[in-house]
């Protein structure tokens, strides 16, 4: 029988023994190849799997402490816009004559002429602390106008308007006005409302 086989193949043109030959061995060695690498390559794809998997955590937990990173810069402005908007010393005398001051101070600027400015009884207003004052003053209309719209830069945003008297006066292109205006606090700035 191998006698049969050896005839078979010397017939045989030699370049196409030799291409089966080679083709037998390629077969055995892809398929060597196969067996032996199968696991390692396997487990390729389960690590390049789990890679990106950690990848898009890690990247949604950045992105999670990036807004994170903001929201307590934002609230860290907010908290410093409550307490110190005011521009005001937290203590009550103090506050009162640093108001005068400021207002002196942006009436002066706006050529009105500041007569009083008298506190009033404070309450508390959720978490904050109204304190409230009146004030009255003289001048041209359009001076006085300038120096009320003048109060958001000169008392910060925490100031508020909550009463407002404009009167002629008997003196010739003058004008009074009484007003009052209420500053609120935090009450872990003010003392405790009675």
């Amino acid at each position: 029988m191998m006698d049969k086989l050896v005839d078979a193949i010397s017939k045989l043109n030699p370049r196409l023994v030799i291409a089966i030959m080679v083709l037998i061995v390629g077969s055995l060695a892809l398929e060597g190849w196969m067996l032996v690498l199968r696991k390692p390559y396997a487990e390729y794809r389960h690590i390049i799997a789990t890679r990106a998997s950690l990848e898009s955590t890690l990247k949604l937990a950045s992105n999670q402490t990036s807004d994170l990173e903001k929201l307590t810069i934002e609230l860290k402005q907010l908290t410093e816009k409550l307490g110190g908007e005011l521009r005001t010393p937290a203590s009550d005398d103090k506050m009162a004559a640093s108001l005068i001051e400021m207002l002196d101070r942006s009436a002066t600027e706006h050529g009105v002429k500041l007569y009083g400015v008298k506190p009033l009884k404070r309450q508390q207003v959720s978490v904050f602390e109204e304190v409230p004052f009146e004030i009255t003053a003289n001048g041209p209309y359009l001076q006085l106008c300038a120096w009320m719209l003048d109060f958001g830069k000169t008392l910060g945003n925490n100031a508020t308007t909550t009463e407002f008297d404009m009167k002629f006066t008997n003196e010739p292109h003058k004008v009074d006005v009484s007003l009052k205006i209420a500053l609120y606090r935090p009450l872990r700035f003010s003392r405790v409302v009675n």
